[in-house]
């Protein structure tokens, strides 16, 4: 794994779909579950619109609508993310929201530079996502003039940034590196590329697993920009009030000591998420694929297959049942406030997108760390005992979610 991982996309301008997917990724990133808070805020977002000091933005809808608007005249909306490892950040005082807006601030002028932005046009919001093993950090960046671009950005642009980002957060340590190396450098401009590449060999991850598994996480979150159509919005929400009248008004809120009607419902609703949203159905696969791929380490009996590919399922399906109750929960907890009821008849679709986004987050870090677990699985699958792989096998087995 590199020191740093940059990783840089865009949708094509001229996509229809694309004004909607960038404001529904700036809702993600600003949003999500572990994002880190601006200061007194229910988001995360924060960034420059203008030449200055960093701006904790009041609503993430104000800067969605922004970039949904200049989406809309054709300008490229690029979407990056910077990450380390947990222990590297940490290393490097990366530990709140204030310390990564200041670590991003400073090396904006890479990353616009490297994409041919010019300062005084440069915009920019970004938000920090606090997740356990890889923080990191996603940026959206555009050029606010209204001059024509070639949307096509070739690879050698985000390694040309991630390259320079390197030199410049360990600036100190490269060139302890190089004099240890007996290479002769003084300053950083004169650190060539030969001698990065070995600084970043000597500080690879040593868990490559751990690195494929998160560099398709990262992967997944780029991608992010659910355009949550109205009708699946309305649907979903219809579904959560239907299970809520089916629950007694009084008792605990657990899936197991529901009625027979509610838990239907429930069920129902997975399905109705299962079959609605593709992008659920394809982190659905992801886990199930991932347990597969684990059960087969230890077993080739095709019987025993199909049954724990059933259990998989079910589990991966609990994951769900999950998301939809605890959006149930949130109807009951809103009705017992004074404004909560006006609240819910204004946010019914609301709710049901932050249901949706719940469901897709949950199920993707599941699925990270099947595929986390099944790289390593891999790896030393030939060194291990029949007796290690079933104690490997066991141990990724359902960790117990409520059901």
């Amino acid at each position: 794994m590199s020191i740093l991982v940059y990783k840089q996309r865009h949708r094509h301008p001229n996509k229809k779909d694309t004004p909607g997917a960038n404001y529904a990724y700036i809702r993600y990133i600003a949003t999500r579950p572990r994002v880190m808070k601006n200061t007194n805020g229910d988001h995360g977002l924060f960034g420059k619109m203008e030449p200055g000091i960093v701006t904790e933005f009041e609503d993430w809808r104000d800067v969605a609508k922004s970039v949904y608007a200049n989406s809309k005249r054709g300008i490229v909306m690029y979407r990056s993310v910077v990450s380390f490892a947990e222990d590297t950040a940490k290393e490097l005082l990366l530990k709140d929201q204030k310390s990564w807006q200041r670590y991003i601030e400073n090396h904006m002028m890479v990353i616009a530079e490297k994409n041919s932005i010019r300062r005084e046009n440069l915009q920019w919001a970004a938000a920090v996502h606090g997740e356990k093993g890889h923080p990191h950090i996603h940026v959206v960046f555009w050029d606010k003039s209204v001059r024509a671009k070639n949307p096509f950005t070739p690879p050698q642009i985000p390694d040309a940034i991630r390259r320079q980002m390197i030199k410049d957060t360990f600036a100190e340590k490269i060139l302890a590196f190089a004099k240890e190396k007996d290479v002769a450098v003084t300053e950083m401009r004169r650190v060539s590329d030969a001698l990065l590449a070995r600084f970043e060999e000597e500080m690879r991850c040593k868990n490559p697993g751990r690195f494929r598994a998160a560099a398709r996480l990262l992967e997944d979150e780029l991608e992010q920009g659910i355009v949550f159509e109205g009708e699946v919005l309305a649907k979903l929400a219809e579904r959560l009030f239907a299970i809520r009248a089916s629950i007694p008004a009084q008792g605990r809120i657990a899936y197991q000591l529901l009625p027979r009607e509610a838990k239907d419902k429930i069920n129902e609703a997975v399905r109705f998420l299962l079959e609605s949203i593709p992008e659920i159905r394809q982190c659905f696969d992801r886990y199930v694929g991932a347990k597969c791929c684990m059960a087969e380490l230890y077993s080739s009996d095709s019987r025993w297959f199909l049954e724990q590919k059933g259990k998989f399922e079910k589990e991966a399906g609990k994951i769900l049942a999950n998301r939809v109750l605890s959006g149930v929960k949130a109807i009951c907890r809103l009705e017992n406030e004074d404004s909560g009821k006006a609240y819910l008849k204004s946010h019914r679709e609301y709710l049901a997108s932050r249901i949706i986004m719940e469901a897709l987050d949950m199920l993707s870090r599941m699925a990270w760390k099947q595929e986390e677990d099944l790289d390593g699985g891999q790896i030393f699958q030939g060194e291990l005992s029949k007796e290690a792989k079933k104690e490997l096998f066991l141990k990724n087995q359902d960790k117990g979610y409520e059901h």
